[in-house]
């Protein structure tokens, strides 16, 4: 899938999304809230917020764009995890990138 040519505020990302999005961030205390690391008991600092059903499959589901971006539909997320919870909806393996530790060996 390639990357949208439109403009965040024209896919739905202007200021009413930024002042929806600092809520969310709110409500779930900045932490990651996604399916992964409840199942592992993990507790990650949340920066994104991810529609917990993609807006994709919501589509396909009949949902209004009210209900796509409900609050009730939107949960806090690490990056990481929410680049793992896309792939995945995706259809692709997760690949995390790899990464060199303080100590010199990879991480």
């Amino acid at each position: 899938m390639a990357w949208s040519q439109e403009s965040r505020h024209k896919r739905g990302y202007g200021a009413a999304w930024d002042k929806k999005r600092k809520r969310i961030l709110e409500r779930d205390a900045g932490l990651c809230r996604c399916a992964h690391c409840a199942k592992v008991g993990r507790i990650l600092i949340a920066t994104e917020v991810d529609h917990v059903i993609s807006k994709a499959k919501a589509r396909e589901m009949g949902w209004t764009e009210e209900q796509i971006d409900d609050e009730d539909n939107l949960a806090a997320i690490n990056s990481d995890c929410h680049k793992r919870k896309t792939q995945e909806e995706q259809g692709k393996a997760y690949r995390p990138r790899r990464g060199v530790g303080p100590d010199g060996w990879p991480s």
